[in-house]
């Protein structure tokens, strides 16, 4: 079996990704991160170390994800801001 995930198609891996999130807000994606991380903390205790282990590897790359956009939104606020303001001229 061909490996799905490679060079030629991870851009459009990345694209489709994007597209799926573009509306969610990042605060959202963050409180899903620390969320599965309770989950995973709490699967932990119950015994369920597989399950356990599976849900809080997903919370790394969800707060990248939320941590990604939160950048993205802080730096296109800095950038409305720091536009002359047209009405002053």
């Amino acid at each position: 079996m061909e490996n799905l995930i490679n060079q030629e198609n991870l851009e459009d891996i990345r694209e489709f990704i994007e597209n799926k999130i573009a509306d969610v807000p990042a605060s959202y994606i963050l409180c899903g991160a620390i969320g599965s991380i309770l989950l995973s903390s709490y699967l932990s205790k119950i015994g369920k170390k597989q399950a356990s282990s599976i849900i809080g590897k997903l919370s790394i790359p969800i707060a990248a994800i939320g941590i990604a956009k939160y950048k993205d939104l802080i730096k296109s606020e800095l950038e409305f801001f720091e536009e002359p303001n047209v009405q002053n001229a």
